[in-house]
């Protein structure tokens, strides 16, 4: 059943040209951050918990124990999703060289996980009324990059408008000025979007090629 219908007024007009480049760096950073601060949970705790040890702290295994184990699977979890978080980051830069952000849905409706305020829920789906009162399809979405298990996994500020360029039945890149965050979405039934993408002039399928949004992806 849907939820969360908010609405919002339209910001300026974002530059879709000028986000590939802060989408990128966001997406590495975080990345990088979240390596960084796991790595040092699983591999530095170990050698200062045993200097501990011989001071005759022994209680510090009972802090520097479970630091290792959160680090251990936090720094698995963040090597497993790597590769997909490049190729997600790969087809949003190209969709946003292709589509300009022309589309603002003051209304969104959160769907499936739309109560997840931690874990992550298998799918996360929108629903997107446009200014003009046109409504999207439901779209599934996959945040860019994705924020850490402790946290909402929705986009901060999503339930404040987003922008969007793209295609509807092909897929699109998200933006929350709000917050300035991205995601990729595209229709959650594929298949049932399949005849409006056979419809599609040469022009919107060869740009949507070029994207590679003729395919599902998420």
């Amino acid at each position: 059943m849907p939820h969360n219908i908010q609405g919002a007024h339209a910001p300026g007009i974002p530059d879709a040209a000028a986000l590939r480049g802060k989408l990128t760096t966001r997406m590495w950073w975080t990345a990088s951050r979240n390596t960084a601060i796991y790595a040092l949970m699983a591999f530095g705790v170990p050698p200062l918990g045993a200097a501990a040890n011989r001071a005759g702290m022994s209680w510090i295994f009972v802090i520097g124990g479970p630091m290792i184990l959160v680090g251990i699977f936090g720094l698995v979890a963040t090597l497993r999703t790597l590769a997909g978080a490049v190729l997600l980051t790969r087809i949003c830069r190209k969709t946003l060289a292709l589509y300009a952000f022309d589309t603002f849905c003051p209304q969104i409706t959160k769907v499936d996980g739309a109560q997840a305020t931690r874990g992550r829920p298998k799918i996360m789906t929108l629903g997107l009324h446009t200014e003009e009162g046109h409504e999207w399809p439901v779209m599934r979405i996959n945040p860019l990059p994705r924020r850490g298990p402790w946290c909402n996994p929705w986009p901060e500020g999503i339930e404040k408008g987003v922008y969007i360029a793209g295609d509807e039945p092909f897929g699109a890149v998200g933006y929350v000025p709000s917050s300035r965050t991205f995601f990729l979405m595209q229709p959650n039934d594929w298949e049932g979007a399949a005849h409006d993408r056979k419809a599609a002039d040469a022009d919107r399928v060869t740009r949507a090629q070029h994207a590679g949004l003729t395919r599902r992806i998420i």
